[in-house]
């Protein structure tokens, strides 16, 4: 480790120590568990961290809870054994209403000090989107880590774009998304990858390992799209932290700073590993879109002007908008969600198409991206260039497993918008538990993100 260095440059190189506890309790509406038999994870002591030293500790979403004045008191105290900060999920449950709770991070300093650094604006009973008093300074805030300008969300939170897009336009240079429990693996690998590259930061998360399910591991992805290599407190034997699925341990993380300077270079993004599926069956909402001249068009759409942004068409099956989202902008969370939204608002499935002059690297390192695109937006995604049609990512069923289908050899690509739902999807997870009057103003106060 080193010293900070003089003002205005960063730190060369960043250690985080990834809590990765092991749970024997199935999931709840209740994050941490409660009532009978459920057992809160064990705090690790500073021995579990075997001398090493580090600038910062994640632990998971709902790792405690934040009226639990004994394992907040132990928290302090290893935050000031080890002498770095602490960053820990906890549920808070309201002192009004003890039926709703937020989920938030609280932030251990070594000073013997704590404070909430940040509350959840989804998938929980109370969610940050729904306060009148929404400002993005204080409900998105970044802060420091050992002198690196950070940011924060939970779990679910990911899948909100504009979420992370702005704490990277307000300087972050690493963003931490701390989840409860075991997840789909091509969900979470998909949207944190693309979001460290989107956003040309470093993302983190970690999580409880639940043993009565199919295994898990912290995620991990650079500016550049790899993965991150981790290794257990007190070995020298890294591992992919997609291997790092041992339950109980903490993994210790180190992170080239310099990394998020450098331009992006597509051809280094590593490829799809999901190999291109043929389509079982007949698609179920189908439409068809090919190149005319080089330039996107939908045949039952034959006025289109593809250098617009996009086009409304009415199928048998229901209404259906293509967004043209030119090249790099595909890295634009915004541009996507602004097809979303368009698409909303008039009451269409949504396909995003992302086309370019000439791709910038072979299609499967894009289509690496385009899975987490695809999930987040609830939305086929399809890749082409003048020269054709390259990749075509849809959800293959209500999980929202992301799914590359086969381009056939005629050029022309069937999409199947069955599982296109959008916004209605994609943001159902924000106004799942508000009251319907609240509904509306959270989506206002995300779109001012965009």
């Amino acid at each position: 480790m080193t010293d900070p260095s003089p003002a205005g440059r960063s730190r060369p190189t960043l250690r985080a120590a990834l809590v990765f506890p092991e749970s024997g309790q199935k999931a709840s509406s209740g994050v941490p568990l409660t009532g009978a038999g459920a057992q809160q994870p064990n705090l690790p002591t500073a021995s579990s961290f075997s001398g090493e030293t580090f600038d910062f500790v994640l632990f998971p979403e709902g790792y405690i809870l934040a009226s639990d004045q004994t394992r907040l008191a132990s928290l302090r105290k290893l935050s000031s054994d080890l002498n770095t900060t602490l960053l820990v999920g906890a549920i808070d449950k309201s002192v009004d209403d003890p039926g709703r709770a937020w989920q938030v991070l609280l932030r251990f300093d070594s000073d013997g000090s704590h404070s909430r650094a940040y509350t959840k604006h989804s998938t929980a009973k109370a969610v940050a989107f729904e306060r009148p008093d929404w400002e993005l300074e204080s409900a998105l805030p970044t802060f420091d880590l050992g002198g690196i300008a950070a940011g924060a969300t939970i779990c679910h939170d990911h899948y909100l774009g504009l979420l992370s897009r702005s704490l990277a336009q307000r300087g972050a240079r690493l963003w931490v998304n701390p989840s409860a429990y075991n997840v789909t693996d091509i969900k979470w690998s998909s949207v944190l990858r693309l979001r460290a590259v989107e956003n040309r930061f470093y993302s983190l998360c970690t999580l409880h390992s639940d043993v009565n399910k199919r295994r898990t591991h912290p995620f991990g992805f650079s500016p550049d799209g790899a993965e991150l290599s981790a290794r257990p407190a007190g070995s020298k034997i890294l591992k992919p932290l997609s291997e790092c699925c041992e339950a109980g341990k903490i993994y210790v993380v180190d992170l080239d700073m310099s990394k998020g300077d450098e331009p992006l270079d597509w051809s280094k993004l590593p490829p799809a590993t999901k190999p291109k599926r043929p389509r079982k069956g007949q698609p179920k909402k189908p439409i068809r879109v090919a190149l005319k001249g080089g330039q996107p068009s939908v045949p039952e759409a034959s006025d289109w002007n593809s250098t617009d942004s996009g086009v409304r068409i009415e199928f048998a099956h229901g209404p259906v908008y293509v967004g043209l989202v030119p090249e790099e902008r595909i890295l634009d969370s915004s541009s996507c969600f602004q097809v979303l939204d368009h698409a909303s608002k008039t009451n269409c499935a949504p396909v995003i198409w992302n086309h370019w002059g000439r791709l910038p690297a072979d299609s499967s390192r894009l289509a690496t991206l385009m899975q987490g695109r695809a999930v987040e937006c609830c939305a086929p995604i399809v890749l082409s260039d003048k020269h054709g049609i390259h990749e075509l990512v849809e959800l293959s069923n209500k999980l929202k497993i992301p799914v590359r289908r086969v381009v056939e050899s005629s050029g022309e690509v069937i999409v199947d918008v069955q599982n296109a739902w959008g916004m209605r999807s994609a943001f159902r997870m924000v106004t799942k538990y508000l009251p319907p009057a609240k509904r509306g103003v959270a989506l206002e106060h995300y779109r001012t993100l965009c």
